[in-house]
């Protein structure tokens, strides 16, 4: 622009300045404001969007501060900046200033971010305060996407029957349910083990003409493959593609994960070469399903193949990968193997968890090394990680196996002094180990009895 001697007009620039990345989109303001070219509110309002998206909404807001005019776009440009960063207390602050100093009501976008933005940091009550406010003042209308992150709020905290509520005012006030109204409620209901109601709300979804979109389906199917019903998942998958929806690496996901469970290994390696097929990306999560797949049914060394075909796509491996793997090992008895990826995760960055040393305790313990066992959740606890009822379950299976029944119960007692809960599989395994050290016992007094009848 230092070069220019034709006169050039502020709005000309302004798709340009929208569309630069933010660095030499500030490099063309400064020439701009150099060149002493008029800078509308337009021209500012691009600027505080390139702030907010680089996620510096604090210096939005003092550029918001020196504008001469501002208006609902400025402030919602920057209530939205604050909002994506999770300090949704600043954006309602900018709200009222927005009222206040600049003598402009909020309008349904900036209501809507802000109920959106309360809900995603997970205080749901204080959208709602927010949502009621707007309701007493009466210049906005409630709009679907209010009441969805609402129903999304309490969906997400276990509330389904507030969320239930929430539909039913939302549909009282005559906003009509949208896709994703349906979608959060199926899926909440699913989750919670309404399966019927879940359908239900899909067959009243088509009955008012919304057609069921990927997620819709993809909840369904992962809804069905978390109860274990791999034929009826499969079944929508195949009524999603006959209505022309693109399936998602999510789809393929779940689908693998539950085909896995049923040891249908050459199931899960047609469902992901489809997929590859179809111009899907297979992502890290993609990965470890079939990595899980082959770990689980013994194929160990296809599984780590497979790691291999991951990286060479510079996928790298992430600690479900590395949990997998030592999953699949422990189940061959490869349970020193599996202790050595615990060196190739640290090496690389990638820090063990509760579930990496469970693993491997539960490894040990399955082989009657108890001893081991027991460093692996030394080590464990040194780490910062606190024994849980897996950690202990398996500790107690493994005393029981080797007979050491009176440490079990020991072990047992520390658990419960722990704050630890025994469940069903506890006693199970205790049963078990009193059971068979009772026999063992009774074994021993006929051998003695019949070593004393030949003396």
């Amino acid at each position: 622009m230092k070069s220019l001697s034709l006169p050039i007009s502020t709005a000309s620039l302004h798709p340009l300045l929208s569309a630069l990345p933010s660095a030499p989109a500030f490099a063309l303001f400064a020439d701009m404001f150099r060149l002493r070219l008029p800078l509308c509110t337009t021209t500012f309002n691009i600027m505080l969007r390139h702030l907010c998206s680089a996620g510096k909404p604090a210096r939005a807001l003092e550029l918001l501060r020196q504008m001469p005019r501002p208006n609902a776009v400025t402030y919602n440009t920057v209530i939205a900046g604050f909002c994506s960063r999770g300090r949704v207390q600043a954006a309602l602050d900018i709200m009222r200033e927005m009222r206040e100093r600049g003598g402009i009501a909020p309008n349904q976008y900036t209501y809507g971010t802000v109920i959106s933005g309360w809900c995603k940091v997970g205080r749901v009550d204080e959208a709602v305060k927010v949502f009621d406010e707007m309701l007493t003042k009466g210049e906005v209308k409630p709009e679907a996407v209010m009441y969805n992150a609402l129903i999304g709020g309490y969906c997400d905290q276990g509330k389904l029957d507030t969320a239930l509520l929430y539909r039913d005012r939302m549909v009282e006030r005559g906003v009509a349910m949208t896709v994703a109204t349906y979608n959060l409620l199926v899926h909440a209901l699913f989750m919670d083990g309404r399966g019927t109601e879940a359908y239900e709300l899909v067959e009243e979804m088509g009955g008012k003409g919304l057609a069921p979109d990927v997620f819709t389906y993809n909840i369904l199917i992962n809804g069905h493959c978390k109860e274990g019903n791999v034929k009826k998942a499969l079944e929508i998958f195949e009524n999603m593609s006959r209505r022309g929806v693109r399936a998602t690496v999510v789809t393929y996901t779940a689908l693998i994960y539950a085909l896995s469970k049923k040891g249908q290994v050459q199931e899960t390696d047609k469902l992901f070469d489809e997929a590859v097929r179809r111009g899907i990306r297979p992502d890290l999560v993609l990965y470890n399903a079939l990595i899980n797949s082959h770990s689980t049914s013994g194929n160990i060394d296809r599984a780590f193949e497979i790691m291999g075909e991951m990286e060479k796509k510079r996928i790298a491996p992430d600690d479900v990968t590395y949990n997998t793997l030592m999953r699949g090992l422990c189940l061959l008895g490869r349970v020193d193997e599996a202790r050595k990826l615990i060196d190739e995760m640290t090496e690389r960055g990638i820090q063990p968890d509760l579930v990496t040393y469970n693993t491997l305790i539960s490894g040990y313990s399955m082989k009657g090394d108890v001893k081991d066992a027991l460093r692996i959740r030394n080590e464990m606890m040194n780490k910062g990680f606190n024994p849980t009822l897996l950690t202990y379950n398996a500790l107690i299976q493994g005393l029981c196996k080797n007979g050491q029944g009176d440490d079990a119960e020991n072990m047992v007692k520390e658990m419960v002094e722990n704050g630890i809960t025994p469940d069903d599989s506890t006693y199970i395994s205790l049963i078990e180990g009193l059971t068979t050290e009772d026999e063992r016992a009774i074994d021993d007094e006929r051998l003695a009895a019949a070593d004393a009848a030949k003396v």
